[in-house]
């Protein structure tokens, strides 16, 4: 269900979202708009994740204590628990602002990646004409009740929080960020083990040469890629063969093995023993490991 409000030129739009959208650990509340801003907002507290954005004049924003005053391109947000207010502050008669507020568990986490926090809620030079549109469709949709909006609306939710990600607009060759793909690229191999990567697909990803990839992972892991990668399919091998009810057959297709024969080759000559004698020495143990805690 969609409610408007309007005090002076305000309008504002609330979202029902469908139960999972909620699931999701990030949802759209509402969103709203003011393009005659006039009047100070607050002091209040909210219980959402408001994110709102200047879109023409300037905006003095003051949270917990502190303030700072905000133009055109800059935006805020509105944190649960802080106690803000904001107000206009320049004589440009069209000052506007617009906004969307979340709600989700995940919430704090996404904004913190997007560099705001309830200790420093505002970035300057933030967004452009793409947030903006982004905004104006989410309301489009909020204005239509009566329609089931809400796929387009988590997708929007989504890319507006894209939209002012700064790691975006930042160069991937810098010394820094070179570095970054050491720290990320073993839970990406973890999450992909089971997809036959190739070496030269993971330095791919990584965006570095093969051979630049092979060494500077070993030097920091102490093991190759390829081995690595190997250990990580044994270890979820040994996961799948101990778990009740789950065949070899079915183990070795869920670690991307074309068939049987390969899968047991692999994980013999890995652990010195077969998967069917592993699977008995685990049914074995298992009373044991029942009756000591």
């Amino acid at each position: 269900m969609t409610f408007n409000n309007l005090h002076s030129s305000r309008e504002e739009y609330f979202n029902n979202p469908a139960s999972f959208e909620t699931q999701l650990g990030l949802w759209i509340y509402k969103s709203g708009s003011q393009p005659f801003f006039t009047e100070k907002v607050g002091p209040r507290s909210v219980e959402f994740y408001s994110i709102h954005f200047v879109a023409s004049g300037k905006v003095r924003f003051c949270w917990d204590g502190s303030s700072v005053s905000l133009s055109e391109g800059d935006l805020f947000c509105l944190f649960p628990g802080s106690v803000y207010t904001y107000v206009k502050d320049c004589d440009q008669p069209s000052t506007t602002i617009t906004w969307t507020a979340f709600m989700g568990e995940q919430m704090p986490s996404i904004l913190k990646h997007v560099e705001l926090c309830a200790e420093r809620p505002y970035r300057q030079h933030a967004f452009g004409d793409n947030a903006l549109a982004v905004i104006k469709e989410i309301q489009r949709l909020l204005r239509q009740p009566q329609l089931d909006h809400s796929l387009q609306l988590m997708s929007l939710g989504f890319q507006l929080i894209h939209s002012i990600d700064p790691n975006r607009h930042r160069n991937s060759a810098s010394s820094s960020a070179a570095c970054d793909w050491l720290e990320s690229i073993p839970g990406y191999m973890q999450l992909h083990c089971t997809e036959n990567l190739s070496v030269e697909q993971l330095a791919a990803w990584a965006g570095v040469h093969r051979s630049h990839f092979t060494r500077a992972f070993t030097r920091r892991y102490g093991i190759s890629p390829s081995r690595y990668m190997q250990q990580l399919i044994m270890e979820k091998a040994t996961r799948l063969l101990s778990a009740e009810g789950t065949s070899i057959t079915h183990t070795a297709l869920s670690l991307g093995y074309s068939d049987l024969f390969t899968f047991s080759r692999a994980f013999t000559r890995y652990f010195g023993i077969t998967p069917s004698a592993f699977m008995k020495t685990q049914r074995l143990s298992s009373p044991a490991r029942e009756g000591h805690p």
